[in-house]
């Protein structure tokens, strides 16, 4: 009953913990972030304003492409150019960096609404289900309604898009049965806010991973239909990550396992056909500034401008051993620079932090999930029943790394590299909050609060760190 009664108050304790650091942070980033400095930013704008006018698929069409002087397939939105023009921002490069003047920010809040829809091509994120861009939708259509600037609709955007981060990391940290110290952890990451507090989908998936996951640790059917229902979400604008619906089937070796995976198959497929759906009717090769193929393309050497699937596929069917080296290859040359990116390289992956500070999140993040080893569960599985899913739990999530490099090589990098291009360190983010699930249960002496309290005493710290960082970066350099 003592240990229950602990569970209970850490449930409130820890999401009013997270709101205490989450809350100045998101509000900070999203007013001092300068429009067009996250990631993609203009291409989730275009996305986001396109749910205002209801559109779950955007265009695809040829248009003359001024830069090669031919036609090319592009896929997008129109948009009203004055809105298009304040969510690229305007900055001046000094010493490298695009640093905001009195004169960038005074023009940057007279750009007019254009009354003028123009085609913005997005291929990056025509893919992606729109249900994510909600909450920034909402924020963008209020300001419309009362007649805001462009420039104060993208901000009212984002500190739409911060409060549904904060509610939904709440809501997650309050229904989970066990490993608050980790979903803590992931959501209080400087790269987590600073997703939050812009336009980029990619934040509010986190939050909504982490949900998932709390639902999944309830052991209830509710729990389970509240996890699929928040992952399910995520699968719609990420179907590489779908391996990882197969946790949802855990634990294994359990009375219900089959009942469980039925459920599994029977969600997955919305995301397939989704994933039909865009193949089909939606994506595009990618533009690129012209290139000679990589050392790995066997062809003549001819220049090109586009990416090209079926050439790096079958570069990797050649030898099939790439599968395996071309992954293995890249993460030996940026493996770490991924992991302080999962931390947090903000804005355009150029605000970074001091080695210690990435040392120091890892630190706390490793204590987070170690410390589930030995906090309260409510029920927990017999030890061998624990090991067997754990070397699932870390298979599937290997599983899913390796498919996400894998789609990058055929989508996104120029054909016969021997790299795979594109790769960030935050979409590994959605992988963390499931090594809850690799945790064996091995006692519940350790309260959740302590293994919880480097996050909390990082994320005090960051309340102050991170937009003193945005603000020198973009403002005092």
């Amino acid at each position: 009953m003592r240990r229950r009664m602990a569970g209970v108050g850490e449930a409130g304790f820890l999401p009013f913990l997270f709101l205490a650091c989450a809350l100045p942070v998101l509000a900070l980033a999203a007013l001092l972030t300068p429009p067009g400095q996250s990631p993609d930013e203009p291409a989730h704008l275009v996305r986001t304003e396109s749910l205002l006018h209801g559109a779950l698929l955007l265009t695809r069409k040829p248009r003359f492409d001024p830069g090669s002087g031919k036609m090319d397939e592009q896929v997008g939105m129109k948009i009203d150019a004055g809105l298009l023009a304040a969510g690229f921002g305007i900055t001046t490069q000094i010493d490298g960096h695009p640093v905001v003047t009195k004169t960038d920010a005074a023009q940057l809040r007279q750009i007019p609404w254009a009354h003028q829809r123009i085609f913005a091509g997005i291929p990056n994120t025509a893919t992606y289900f729109p249900l994510a861009y909600l909450p920034p939708a909402i924020g963008l259509g209020v300001g419309k309604l009362l007649g805001a600037s462009p420039f104060t609709c993208v901000i009212l955007a984002r500190l739409a898009d911060a409060a549904a981060y904060l509610m939904i990391g709440a809501a997650a940290l309050a229904l989970a049965a066990y490993g608050r110290a980790l979903l803590l952890a992931v959501l209080l990451l400087p790269m987590s806010l600073f997703l939050g507090a812009t336009l980029d989908q990619d934040g509010i998936l986190v939050a909504l991973t982490c949900l998932a996951c709390a639902g999944i640790t309830r052991g209830t059917p509710g729990g389970r239909r509240l996890g699929f229902a928040a992952f399910l979400v995520v699968l719609l604008a990420k179907p590489p990550y779908l391996p990882l619906l197969g946790l949802f089937a855990l634990p294994l070796a359990w009375p219900g396992f089959w009942r469980r995976a039925g459920e599994v198959i029977l969600a997955s497929l919305p995301v397939l056909i989704w994933a039909a759906i865009i193949v089909l009717f939606v994506t595009v090769p990618f533009g690129k500034p012209p290139y000679h193929p990589g050392p790995l393309f066997a062809g003549a050497d001819v220049l090109m401008d586009h990416t090209n699937t079926a050439a790096n596929l079958h570069i990797l069917l050649a030898d099939k051993a790439r599968f395996v080296t071309l992954p293995v290859h890249t993460l030996v040359l940026w493996g770490a620079a991924k992991l302080a990116e999962m931390v947090g390289v903000l804005g355009l992956l150029q605000v970074t932090f001091p080695h210690w500070f990435y040392g120091l999140w890892w630190g706390a993040v490793v204590a987070a999930w170690l410390g589930g080893f030995v906090s309260p569960r409510p029920n927990p599985l017999p030890l061998r029943v624990c090991l067997l899913n754990g070397a699932v739990v870390l298979a599937v999530i290997i599983l899913t790394a390796w498919l996400i490099m894998i789609s990058f090589y055929l989508s996104w990098t120029n054909v016969g590299m021997d790299f795979i291009d594109g790769l960030q360190g935050r979409y590994a983010l959605l992988l963390l909050p499931f090594l809850l699930f690799a945790a064996p249960a091995l006692g519940g002496w350790l309260p959740e609060w302590v293994a919880a309290l480097p996050v909390v005493l990082l994320g005090g710290w960051d309340i102050g760190y991170i937009p003193l960082k945005i603000m020198w970066f973009y403002y005092l350099h």
